[in-house]
């Protein structure tokens, strides 16, 4: 009898201590409920220090993205993206801002870093109200490098459409648009616009307009033409790497470089001459997305910002970009598992030099247009 009132006491205690367990992790535990995540939330704006105050919401991407967390705080809306290859993305960043092309800030936050912690925790404290969410970032966030982005309120491709198409598609943005084109040419990325150099159906979610100040609902309002529309981002980028056994992949990049020769004399071709052949894979696609079918003289305007930012590669220089590439580099102390320095090696530089000198070609004999742009 006094083992079974031992047991049953045993039990009682463990009963008590399975219950304060449980009093302390909901104390532990956010008691604020989640919101839907607002797509014209104010962007968080200072990089220096990242802080999120009082998360309010927590999406995962829907658009294919896997490792992308849209996270609105106090602070402002923040795009957290779990990446294998931060240090190539953040490098395609770096070189964007410098070619001119209008994209996010993006910072990378290393394993090592507070501030990475501290995000980390504060992530996990706003979703542990929802127990289905909390354990999917739990398992998310075991990385390396947190990838974070600059949220821009805006439009993908497909909102466009109707009246907004002719009041967007303005002289500006269309000449914004060849400038993106000229850089995805640089970087060999089908996965944006789809074009004869490449084997693409192109990619709806990599460009944005961005929409100052506006409410969510007007914003996806297709009839609501009356808004605040800024410039064109490019976001999303993807770039050729080098691979260990380079003899196949020589090949397939010598024969995009003789189709970006043949393109580009087209473009200078097609502007002399006023017609506009070279860029009707892109203009189907823009159809596709906004049943807005863009005109001669629009195209026009493309292919002149598509010239326009060759030249601007030319001029930036082969020794600017490998700066760019070592600037990005990391100590050995704070390379997890030497996975950031090997990615960002994989950047193909010989690549980017021999296109240098395919687009300056393309400008000598072509110098008369060149001298318009």
């Amino acid at each position: 009898m006094k083992q079974n009132k031992y047991i049953k006491n045993i039990h009682l205690r463990s009963k008590e201590i399975v219950e304060q367990q449980r009093e302390q992790q909901n104390i532990n535990k956010s008691q604020i409920q989640l919101q839907e995540f607002d797509y014209a939330a104010k962007p968080y704006v200072d990089f220096e220090f990242i802080k999120l105050k009082n998360i309010k919401s927590i999406k995962l991407s829907d658009s294919g993205s896997r490792g992308v967390l849209f996270i609105d705080s106090e602070n402002g809306a923040i795009v957290l993206k779990l990446s294998g290859q931060v240090s190539v993305e953040l490098y395609l960043n770096k070189l964007a801002q410098a070619l001119d092309i209008k994209t996010t800030q993006m910072k990378c936050l290393k394993w090592c870093d507070l501030e990475m912690q501290e995000i980390k925790n504060d992530i996990l404290f706003a979703a542990s109200i929802d127990e289905v969410l909390s354990h999917r970032l739990k398992q998310k966030l075991k990385v390396s490098y947190f990838e974070m982005i600059e949220y821009i309120p805006g439009l993908q491709l497909y909102y466009f459409q109707g009246e907004r198409a002719k009041i967007i598609f303005n002289q500006e943005r269309l000449f914004c648009l060849g400038k993106i084109i000229g850089f995805d040419i640089f970087i060999h990325n089908g996965d944006r616009f789809p074009l004869p150099i490449w084997r693409s159906v192109g990619n709806a979610y990599n460009v944005i307009l961005k929409v100052i100040d506006e409410k969510q609902e007007d914003m996806f309002n297709f009839n609501n033409i009356n808004l605040n529309f800024e410039c064109l981002y490019s976001i999303d980028p993807q770039t050729i790497l080098k691979q260990h056994d380079s003899s196949i992949q020589d090949k397939i990049l010598n024969a995009y470089i003789e189709k970006v020769k043949k393109f580009l004399q087209d473009i200078c071709d097609e502007i002399k001459m006023n017609e506009s052949q070279c860029l009707e894979t892109f203009k189907d696609f823009i159809f596709e997305q906004t049943q807005y079918k863009l005109n001669n003289n629009e195209l026009q305007i493309i292919k002149k910002g598509i010239l326009y930012q060759i030249q601007k590669i030319v001029q930036f220089g082969i020794e600017n970009i490998i700066k760019i590439k070592q600037d990005l580099l990391l100590s050995d102390s704070q390379d997890w598992m030497d996975s950031y320095n090997n990615n960002l090696n994989q950047i193909h530089i010989e690549f980017h030099e021999k296109l240098i000198t395919v687009f300056a070609d393309i400008i000598n004999t072509n110098s008369e247009i060149f001298q318009t742009l």
